[in-house]
């Protein structure tokens, strides 16, 4: 008999596998019946607008079906097809089957620093398809805004090639500091709106930022997203939730990617809300290039595979750039907790104590 640990470590080592062959499976990774599964084009196809476990809810001639995927793929429906896909159905006697998938032009996925009862840490999710906008949203308060959220969400949009906008919702609660937080990324070429659902603000400047795209709205549970998109959409069918008085964190109220479609050719996918983003995935020395502003800097280090983390001061203009403050220094600080991360370093604080003057580091407080 095994040790109760080798056992849960086999059991955990098997279901990641299995997770690994279905992911394979599911996108036409050497297996043949996915890769019929899978078509380039077809003139007639229906909307997926939400996933469950082993149907889909599927827009398709104006009328909404429940539709589960041909018997021959073996797999659970929300492995395969997520909000946004588009997909061949066909009715067989009384059910709608899909039987094909239509090439994706983008997925967006993240990987799961927190675990649930159904997904393990480390678990890769797939969000939502065909996404031509993806708004961040965040709020003003309650909860508060997190920058560093921000940046995460950021790396994992651009590295899945998906044009971003920032919204600040509950803008009627910003403070001088949440809009000099903004002017950084305005700074940076980002597209900024605020809005306020309460106070009716913002919200027809948001809808011609969104106009004919399919757009996700994805932040932090208890910003606003579903809020956000009762508004588009005009009504107020879509449930809402307000920030925990004890915790200052929403609660998760929308729990599976939904889509929506508030005008012609314009549709919002809603994500349930998320606590933690992992990029421990991506290379160390890749993530300076998420950062634009580092990008008339990096060059100039004393050595090219300068990571302007752990190396001295006065071989790094990046740290240099920061502590002239021609570099934001929460940006900055973002970026050294994204490193902390892929690097598996617990503790970067002494990064900050050596190269910040005094009156630099009050900055970040």
């Amino acid at each position: 008999m095994p040790h109760y640990n080798a056992y849960d470590s086999f059991k955990t080592k098997k279901s990641i596998e299995k997770k690994k062959r279905a992911k394979e499976r599911a996108f036409g990774k050497n297996n043949d019946t996915a890769d019929d599964f899978i078509i380039e084009c077809c003139n007639t196809y229906g909307i997926v607008i939400e996933v469950r476990y082993d149907d889909a809810y599927v827009l398709f001639n104006n009328e909404i079906i429940l539709a589960k995927l041909r018997n021959d793929i073996n797999l659970v429906c929300n492995q395969v097809v997520f909000p946004g896909d588009k997909v061949v159905v066909e009715k067989n006697n009384d059910t709608y089957i899909i039987n094909h998938l239509l090439k994706r032009s983008s997925i967006l996925s993240r990987t799961k620093k927190d675990s649930t009862r159904l997904e393990d840490i480390g678990t890769t999710k797939n969000i939502a398809a065909n996404v031509d906008l993806a708004v961040i949203v965040v709020a003003a308060k309650e909860p508060p805004l997190h920058p560093k959220f921000i940046d995460r969400y950021l790396m994992i949009l651009q590295n899945s090639n998906i044009p971003v906008i920032i919204c600040l919702n509950k803008c009627d609660l910003k403070s001088s500091e949440d809009e000099e937080t903004l002017s950084v990324y305005r700074d940076l070429g980002f597209t900024v709106v605020e809005t306020s659902t309460y106070s009716n603000i913002g919200i027809d400047n948001l809808k011609q930022q969104l106009l004919n795209k399919q757009a996700i709205f994805v932040g932090n549970s208890g910003v606003g997203k579903s809020s956000l998109t009762n508004a588009i959409m005009g009504d107020d069918e879509i449930k809402t939730s307000h920030v925990s008085d004890k915790s200052k964190r929403g609660r998760h109220t929308t729990t599976t990617s939904k889509y929506y479609i508030w005008e012609d050719n314009s549709s919002i996918i809603d994500t349930p809300g998320i606590r933690s983003l992992d990029v421990s995935t991506f290379e160390p020395m890749e993530i300076q290039d998420y950062f634009p502003e580092f990008e008339n800097w990096k060059d100039k280090c004393k050595y090219s595979d300068c990571l302007h983390f752990n190396e001295p001061y006065d071989t790094c203009i990046v740290k240099q750039g920061v502590a002239s403050g021609l570099i934001s220094i929460n940006r900055y600080e973002s970026y050294l907790r994204i490193m902390s991360d892929v690097l598996d370093i617990k503790d970067y604080s002494e990064v900050l104590n050596s190269i910040y003057p005094e009156e630099v580091k009050k900055k970040s407080k």
